[in-house]
């Protein structure tokens, strides 16, 4: 299935080049069922064998990214809660994910959209989710980047240096996803505790 899937991908993106790229990440980040344990992994093994330059293979993932998360975004502001109620029953799968990001979003607010990039569903859900409660739009991107940002970089990489063994990429991605969320967690604390300190001197001053 996944050999199918990459080979598509292969393809499309090869006859698009960087729009490919753009085009395929973004429905990936818009909700649609394309994995981007596939995906982006794939933007890394054409950047490792000369397809695609690095700079631009990694910025076309990046607009890809934001572009798909805006339109999931945008979805879940005009359609609200409403949306969210029809996709629990009609997708059973989501259910799960979108009482945990409820969850999450009301113990952690805008953190829970950092924290959520980290799992699979909640990663996209996140937007519509977000779009649903009217979540500043300012605020919901500055942390989706950060998300964006890490797993997009995480993801490339694995395929730029393990080629098209994808196979031995999902299985890292479902063991490590629990320890990318701490190494995640920590990057949070020290940059919180950077801006403390940091306000602390300006006030000394």
């Amino acid at each position: 299935m996944i050999a199918h899937i990459v080979d598509y991908l292969m393809q499309l993106a090869g006859g698009l080049g960087y729009f490919g790229i753009i085009f395929i990440v973004g429905l990936e980040y818009a909700c649609f069922p394309i994995p981007s344990e596939v995906v982006l992994p794939f933007v890394g093994m054409g950047i490792a064998t000369g397809t695609y330059e690095m700079v631009y293979g990694f910025t076309a993932s990046i607009i890809g990214a934001v572009f798909g998360t805006l339109l999931a975004y945008a979805i879940g502001y005009i359609g609200g809660v409403p949306l969210l109620e029809w996709s629990k029953r009609r997708f059973p799968k989501t259910k799960k994910s979108i009482i945990a990001l409820d969850k999450w979003f009301k113990q952690y607010g805008n953190l829970a959209v950092l924290f959520s990039r980290v799992f699979p569903l909640t990663r996209t859900y996140v937007s519509f989710l977000a779009g649903s409660q009217k979540l500043d739009l300012l605020s919901f991107m500055s942390y989706s980047a950060l998300g964006i940002l890490a797993w997009n970089t995480a993801l490339i990489s694995l395929g730029y240096f393990l080629g098209n063994n994808l196979e031995l990429i999902d299985s890292i991605m479902k063991k490590y996803s629990t320890f990318a969320l701490i190494i995640l967690g920590i990057g949070i604390f020290y940059l919180l505790l950077r801006n403390y300190q940091s306000k602390k001197e300006t006030r000394r001053a």
